[in-house]
């Protein structure tokens, strides 16, 4: 499991030169502009609350794997809570009627990332306990470098407004980052793996397919924010 989680780590650094994370550490931009996706990020944010709680967690098991699995799976099911709000102090939590919240949820801004989650689930729906684990280390490692851009500029609006933003700021970075599935001991137990040559190349396969879904929603939301100022209604 070495060498995949070694890849994992180098395509870890490719998407860390995706624009929009370029985009978020740019201070001649208000740093609320920076954060004007985050609307948008709503069917990936609630998506993940659906796959840590139905996809990712099998309960019982007595499979070690899988039981680091569910643990991660509890600590995580609640960090939309921050996204709400972040967005209530961002002043994006505005009035729309039914229809119209359709619209922008299921609108074209949003199309790229509405597919991230169910990507996951089609790949690990009912998957062993090693294959959950890559698609987990993915997320974690697409979350990591994410969480730490947005940080730059959710302390750059703190100082602004005195308010903290617990899902774009250190709150929320520093929860990910002391995760127990992040712990130099877990990961010295999953490098100790041992992998047939058939898994390792079904497990670089996910890992491309699935750092290729987040970039390309990256990709969107960065799109978003340029085009969009935040004083302007959501565009439906």
């Amino acid at each position: 499991m070495k060498e995949v989680l070694a890849f994992i780590q180098n395509k870890k650094h490719e998407f860390a030169e995706l624009a929009l994370f370029e985009y978020l550490q740019d201070q001649s931009i208000d740093p609320r502009q920076r954060l004007a996706f985050a609307p948008c990020l709503s069917p990936l944010v609630m998506g993940f609350a659906d796959l840590w709680k139905d996809i990712f967690r099998q309960e019982p098991t007595n499979n070690k794997i899988q039981a680091l699995i569910n643990q991660h799976t509890y600590e995580e099911q609640y960090h939309w809570h921050w996204l709400l709000e972040d967005m209530q102090k961002l002043e994006l939590n505005q009035s729309l009627t039914f229809n119209d919240a359709l619209r922008f949820l299921w609108g074209e801004e949003t199309q790229k990332t509405r597919q991230v989650c169910p990507k996951i689930d089609r790949c690990i729906f009912r998957a062993e306990p090693l294959q959950k684990l890559v698609a987990l280390e993915v997320s974690e490692a697409t979350a990591n470098v994410f969480f730490s851009m947005t940080q730059k500029a959710a302390n750059e609006l703190q100082g602004i407004t005195k308010k903290q933003y617990r899902y774009f700021g250190g709150h929320h970075l520093g929860q990910e980052n002391n995760h127990n599935i992040n712990t130099h001991d877990v990961l010295r137990v999953f490098e100790e793996i041992p992998l047939t040559d058939e898994q390792r190349q079904e497990y670089f396969e996910l890992v491309n397919q699935l750092f290729e879904a987040f970039a390309e929603s990256m990709d969107e939301l960065l799109a978003y924010a340029k085009t969009h100022k935040i004083e302007q209604p959501l565009l439906v």
